[in-house]
């Protein structure tokens, strides 16, 4: 029972500061709650880690993140969560956008996303394509890497694309 506890609160704490940002922009106060389900939960407090394998899913307000296995890992001293990596057919969706590659690695510390492996992010006709895509959202900056291939983009001009926008 106790191990569960400590994973429902390692959990709580993994896109709060996404929950947060949005909170603001609605006026509402955080929930910071979040929704995962797996197959199977292993749970590794000596190393302070959580794996979620088997279809995980894990759910907080718009952003939905699916894939085969959702590793959480968290700081030693805080018990907080400090990096959240989905592998293996990984599918994230929020606002408007999605986005699909073979590993995602969320650093909440440092506030950036790694997307790798035939990583290809979608809002309505706009795309994104490259082999690696990495975010900083501190600073709002992305970087893709072709990587042997090429990187690809489609937007539009005539408004503005918001297939290059990651907010908090």
């Amino acid at each position: 029972m106790r191990k569960y506890l400590l994973v429902f609160s390692i959990i709580s704490l993994i896109l709060l500061p996404q929950a947060r940002a949005q909170d603001a922009e609605d006026g509402q106060s955080s929930s910071g709650m979040i929704d995962i389900e797996s197959d199977r939960l292993d749970v590794d407090t000596q190393k302070g880690v959580a794996v979620f394998t088997g279809d995980a899913k894990a759910v907080q307000r718009d952003i939905v993140v699916q894939c085969e296995m959702l590793t959480l890992k968290f700081d030693d001293a805080s018990k907080k969560v400090n990096t959240l990596i989905a592998e293996k057919d990984v599918n994230i969706r929020w606002q408007d956008k999605e986005a699909t590659c073979d590993r995602a690695v969320y650093r909440l510390d440092e506030e950036s996303l790694d997307l790798a492996g035939n990583v290809l992010v979608t809002r309505g006709e706009e795309r994104l394509s490259g082999q690696r895509v990495t975010v900083d959202m501190k600073t709002n900056r992305q970087s893709v890497e072709g990587r042997g291939g090429r990187v690809k983009i489609r937007v539009h001009n005539e408004n503005e694309s918001g297939i290059l926008k990651w907010e908090k």
